[in-house]
């Protein structure tokens, strides 16, 4: 299958000047669309810009949910899975089923929940460059269109988002010797976030968007200039890297951990679901206008923090998959390691699982 090798792709579009033209144009077409139509038109050129800059590493295996991609170009297989999306919001569109068609394709390109089984099998084979502009370019107009058609019950929503929470807690925790792989779960858990606040309110998630961007800009430059994807190679040969503590702290920014800025972004999210029901429930009352539906603002208000409890319980079993990856980080061979390296390794253990205790008594505080 050399034929479908990325590599040769640039030289079938001309140059790299023209590709990168292309994503810009799909991406401005997106921004400053309001018609449908022409959102999808820009995804869909986006999409064309970027697969030509999908570089694999064609030594890397990885079978996830059945899907064995080292058999299969990574290019052809993320082209294969936008293409199933595009069929899928094309159908909703003809049928003018928004909330079942058109949405679950909008969902498998964006690889949100439940739709998400593509990208821990693409993102791993991936170089950073390519993961960070999957992970924040290429979704902008997904992004938008679901600003533009999204309407779906918030009580689905949440199952959705819980579902693609509670997988990817999972897949943080069992992946916390592969930074990319970690990164691919990481990705999922934002969208589940994500999902909910455009459900919520459109200007919430795209602030939380925006910040979420950033980060993974940052982080996939640096990953890109110290060229690391193992985060247990230092393990395996008994040596360090000097940059081993500095990427281990950027994946803690990931983990919402106080002091980082993810922490805020954590409580953003789930002070979004008291400002959703308060007015909501405020403006009930008023046209209402009676002392019942007092009853129903305080059914709210607890209905909330139960789904707070929920997302704090999930937040933190992905925090603790991040900490185990820094700590896989930080560690080096065991039968190598002087009695100050396990001075520091035990010292770094205790100090990252009391920042996960301030976590969850900030949030408590917050809410008393």
């Amino acid at each position: 299958m050399s034929y479908l090798n990325a590599r040769f792709l640039p030289n079938i579009w001309g140059s790299t000047l023209s590709l990168f033209f292309c994503l810009i144009v799909g991406l401005l077409i997106a921004l400053f669309s309001n018609n449908i139509f022409l959102v999808w038109l820009g995804l869909e050129i986006n999409m064309f810009g970027i697969i030509p800059f999908l570089n694999s590493n064609p030594n890397h295996t990885n079978n996830i949910l059945l899907l064995n991609v080292s058999e299969v170009n990574v290019s052809f297989f993320y082209f294969f899975v936008q293409v199933i999306g595009s069929l899928f919001f094309a159908w909703g569109s003809i049928l003018g089923d928004w909330y079942i068609i058109s949405v679950t394709g909008l969902i498998i390109k964006i690889g949100a929940a439940p739709f998400f089984w593509w990208v821990p099998s693409i993102v791993p084979r991936l170089d950073w460059l390519s993961i960070g502009v999957i992970s924040t370019v290429q979704k902008i107009p997904g992004i938008i269109l679901f600003r533009l058609i999204f309407d779906i019950n918030l009580s689905i929503c949440i199952i959705l988002s819980v579902i693609g929470f509670f997988i990817s807690g999972i897949g943080i925790n069992f992946s916390s010797n592969n930074i990319k792989q970690l990164m691919a779960w990481s990705s999922v858990s934002n969208m589940s976030i994500l999902f909910i606040l455009l459900v919520l309110n459109n200007s919430l998630g795209l602030i939380y968007y925006i910040f979420y961007s950033l980060m993974v800009v940052i982080f996939c430059i640096v990953m890109n200039s110290s060229q690391g994807s193992n985060l247990c190679t230092s393990f395996l040969n008994g040596s360090s890297c000097p940059n081993n503590f500095l990427i281990g702290s950027m994946i803690l920014i990931f983990s919402g951990l106080p002091p980082f800025v993810s922490f805020l972004l954590k409580i953003y999210f789930l002070s979004s679901f008291f400002v959703f029901d308060l007015i909501n429930d405020i403006i009930n009352i008023e046209l209402n206008g009676n002392s019942v539906s007092y009853f129903y603002l305080l059914g709210s208000y607890l209905n909330s923090w139960n789904i707070i409890i929920l997302f704090i319980l999930l937040i933190i079993l992905q925090a603790v998959g991040y900490i185990k990856a820094f700590i896989s980080l930080n560690s080096t061979g065991s039968s190598r390691l002087s009695n100050s390296s396990h001075s520091i390794n035990f010292l770094s253990k205790h100090v990252l699982y009391t920042l996960l205790f301030i976590y969850v008594i900030s949030i408590i505080l917050i809410w008393l």
